[in-house]
């Protein structure tokens, strides 16, 4: 692989999405590394973050990643569920530099990879190519990327952010916000007409990224 992967940064002052839990209200950033989501590292050794740029794609990448749309045409989700979500305003600090695999060719001309293999809820794939943008080094030695911009499964054409632990440094928790009082909650609800049902409904658990 001679060519030179395309890059995407977000500069510092943008404001990133990350759906958790309010349990963790005020800890830190988590960085996985169970090695079940898409661009987890497989050998486990480095976290990865997951982030949107806007709420529905966070959303739709957390809460709704398992959501049967086409079957379950009532898209609820359990007003409880709600209330146990927040939504983690995320500040850059410092310019972040992504691997953009969203750029036309990369997918294929530079990691061999087709639609399948990209969406597919197999993750090898995928994880290989987290491991590998990881190891980039530029001629200094230094690592390349901090992470990748890759393209939502669930929301698409909207991307989503995999941010690589070393990348920890350049964002912080600016607020952490109760996902029923979060601006875009409401047109998010009516855009992707969710209905929120007072009992459980089909609703995935714990789930942080597709």
């Amino acid at each position: 692989m001679s060519r030179e992967l395309p890059s995407f940064q977000i500069d510092a002052g943008e404001l990133l999405q990350h759906v958790s839990r309010v349990v963790y209200r005020g800890s830190p950033l988590y960085f996985g590394r169970s090695g079940t989501n898409r661009y987890d590292d497989p050998a486990r050794l480095y976290g990865v973050l997951y982030l949107g740029r806007d709420l529905p794609t966070a959303l739709m990448e957390s809460v709704f990643h398992k959501h049967q749309w086409l079957e379950d045409t009532e898209r609820s989700i359990a007003l409880k569920e709600v209330q146990a979500r927040m939504v983690r305003a995320v500040g850059v600090l410092d310019h972040v530099l992504l691997a953009d695999l969203t750029a036309p060719g990369v997918m294929a001309g530079y990691f061999g990879l087709n639609l399948e293999q990209l969406a597919s809820r197999d993750y090898r794939h995928t994880q290989q190519v987290s491991a590998q943008v990881h190891a980039m080094r530029g001629d200094d030695g230094q690592a390349l990327f901090d992470g990748v911009l890759y393209p939502s499964r669930n929301n698409y054409p909207a991307k989503s952010i995999a941010l690589f632990e070393r990348g920890g440094a350049k964002v912080s928790v600016i607020e952490d916000i109760d996902l029923a009082d979060h601006v875009d909650w409401p047109r998010f609800v009516a855009a992707y007409r969710i209905g929120v049902e007072p009992d459980p409904g089909p609703v995935e658990r714990d789930a942080e990224e597709s």
